[in-house]
């Protein structure tokens, strides 16, 4: 039986990839498995043929590296799609190409799977970090979800499913959505909204690597800033611009009322932070409800 991976590769990750190699080197293969990996590279990205001949996959894997030549991580994932739509293989995946796969990740994925019936399986992405109050910052983003319980979406950075999924739809990640993110969990909710299973596995980690430029309030108010934004797009997508927009005032009213709870608690640590970031959301909604377009990918 075959299992295919993508991960995707792009220029700012670069100082990464050498590193996520060699956690590929060290993965785990469940038995009677085989494993392909597709490296989809954007066209700036730069010695990678290099390092990869550096860097000797131990396992015998089948890899197939190709180029996109533009910027678009959603048109990415569709090569990805239509590369394995006809091809005799069991189970699929992502990730990404700044993260540390832990070495039993694949192991974990295929018993989950095999043993709870569900489509798709989400996991979860921690983040490496030097100052350590960026780790509340970093676990106010990161999902909050229960080991086996369904799910509404998951993310690129860590998620398998059953290939024959792909042969069952008839719409991929919209393209449209590379500047303001938020392609994966439009997709994989529509697979939801159609009747799939999607179920997490907090077993199954990944753990992103240290960014220095991350470490900062400015990007994490603009990280907040595009989740609002970026909540409302799919939302009109999933619902409709009218009920989608009707349910993005709904979901303004519940953010500026956690956000108070938030502050009426401000003596607990990062209340008043995280009552920031709420409305940092908010504001996203509301930009994108006034129908701004976002130019940059944050």
């Amino acid at each position: 039986m075959k299992i295919s991976l993508c991960i995707c590769f792009s220029r700012k990750n670069s100082r990464f990839h050498h590193k996520v190699l060699n956690d590929l080197n060290q993965i785990i293969i469940p038995k009677g498995y085989i494993l392909q990996l597709y490296f989809i590279l954007n066209s700036d990205v730069k010695n990678f043929q290099y390092l990869f001949s550096k860097i000797i996959i131990k396992k015998k894997l089948n890899i197939k590296i190709l180029k996109i030549f533009e910027k678009n991580i959603p048109k990415t994932r569709n090569i990805f799609l239509e590369e394995i739509k006809q091809k005799n293989i069991k189970y699929a995946g992502f990730l990404d190409d700044d993260c540390k796969i832990d070495r039993k990740w694949l192991l974990k994925m295929t018993e989950f799977i095999s043993k709870n019936d569900c489509d798709i399986v989400g996991g979860p992405q921690k983040h490496y970090f030097y100052n350590n109050k960026f780790k509340e910052f970093y676990n106010f983003l990161e999902p909050k979800n229960i080991n086996k319980e369904q799910v509404n979406w998951v993310a690129t950075n860590n998620c398998f499913f059953k290939k024959n999924i792909v042969e069952q739809i008839n719409f991929k990640f919209d393209e449209t959505l590379k500047n303001i993110g938020g392609s994966d969990q439009l997709f994989f909710s529509k697979l939801k909204k159609v009747g799939f299973c999607l179920m997490w596995n907090n077993d199954a980690k990944v753990k992103e690597y240290y960014q220095a430029n991350r470490e900062n309030m400015s990007w994490f108010l603009k990280r907040n800033f595009r989740y609002g934004f970026s909540g409302l797009v799919i939302d009109n997508n999933i619902y409709g611009k009218t009920i989608g927009s009707l349910l993005s005032i709904l979901k303004i009213g519940y953010l500026v009322l956690m956000s108070l709870v938030n502050l009426i608690y401000i003596t607990k640590k990062y209340n008043f932070t995280q009552s920031f970031f709420l409305l940092t959301k908010v504001l996203g909604r509301i930009t994108a409800l006034l129908g701004f377009k976002l130019k940059k990918y944050y």
